[in-house]
């Protein structure tokens, strides 16, 4: 799967709506209304990253999220039981999650298939997973494909306290990709699940390609984890946009844009789990 874009954005955690509405104007002059925070959050990531790249009518959208439009669905909630009235008609409607990745199609004019994934921790892996046996398959020949989460309800922030000093922000990290190379920045080389820890590490150690010269590992990767992974690997560098630029339930999806951005080097190995001990590596490819 070739990369010919890719974009990040990481906000300051709750900023203002009318903040938002004003990035996504650098790219489309449509006046969104009655949309929310993560439609919004959705439109400016995507919109950043395909921003004057043509787009073929048929391209799909891969949303991934780990938590959704949890923040519509609380409100929704609070005015059924708290307030006791029915709740505003668009308000309801925008409690799916899949509403973003429909405001997105219906702005680029794109007709193809349009899917939204979640997976506790992973959810940006499977739908790369995902993507890559369309690709596979034939069922599609380009696609967006993003992670989109909220921080005001991110599941690190309501139950799973790390202690590592982590800011929350807002996150929104897309890609387009193609099965053409020509005009590509990159490649997704590799998408690899394992069911347990000593498969992910078996794996690393067997791996035929070249050296890696970055490594990122993700949210529940233990320090005594890294380090082992560290040791095993040896890379020349290592990125770890936790701590540079903050937590969302989409921080894998931000964290390996960035690098396409920010890294003159070449290969980029991202590794991560969830609470069930599955593993997922990511590897990736700039040109």
């Amino acid at each position: 799967m070739y990369i010919h874009s890719a974009s990040a954005f990481t906000g300051e955690a709750n900023a203002d709506i009318h903040f938002l509405k004003e990035e996504i104007r650098r790219y489309t002059q449509e006046n969104f209304r009655r949309v929310n925070r993560f439609i919004l959050l959705s439109l400016l990531g995507a919109l950043q990253c395909v921003h004057q790249q043509p787009l073929e009518a048929a391209t799909a959208v891969y949303l991934t999220t780990e938590d959704g439009n949890l923040g519509e669905t609380a409100d929704v909630l609070d005015e059924i039981y708290e307030s006791k009235s029915l709740p505003r008609p668009f308000g309801f409607i925008n409690t799916m999650s899949n509403t973003a990745a429909f405001h997105l199609a219906r702005n680029l004019g794109i007709r193809g298939r349009n899917i939204t994934v979640s997976s506790q921790h992973l959810s940006f892996e499977r739908g790369l997973e995902l993507l890559k046996a369309d690709f596979a398959g034939g069922a599609e020949r380009s696609a967006l494909i993003g992670g989109v989460d909220e921080s005001s309800l991110s599941r690190m922030n309501r139950k799973e306290p790390s202690g590592r000093g982590w800011r929350m922000v807002d996150g929104s990290g897309w890609f387009y990709v193609k099965l053409e190379k020509e005009g590509a920045c990159g490649a997704f080389t590799e998408i690899m699940s394992f069911r347990d820890g000593p498969s992910c590490m078996r794996w690393i150690r067997e791996r035929e390609r070249s050296p890696v010269e970055v490594v990122s590992f993700g949210a529940l990767i233990g320090d005594d984890e890294a380090t082992a992974l560290r040791e095993t690997l040896r890379p020349a560098a290592e990125f770890d946009y936790l701590r540079d630029y903050g937590y969302s339930g989409s921080a894998t999806a931000c964290g390996v844009s960035l690098f396409v951005g920010l890294f003159q080097a070449k290969t980029l190995l991202h590794i991560n789990r969830d609470q069930r001990g599955n593993y997922a590596v990511i590897e990736l490819e700039r040109y």
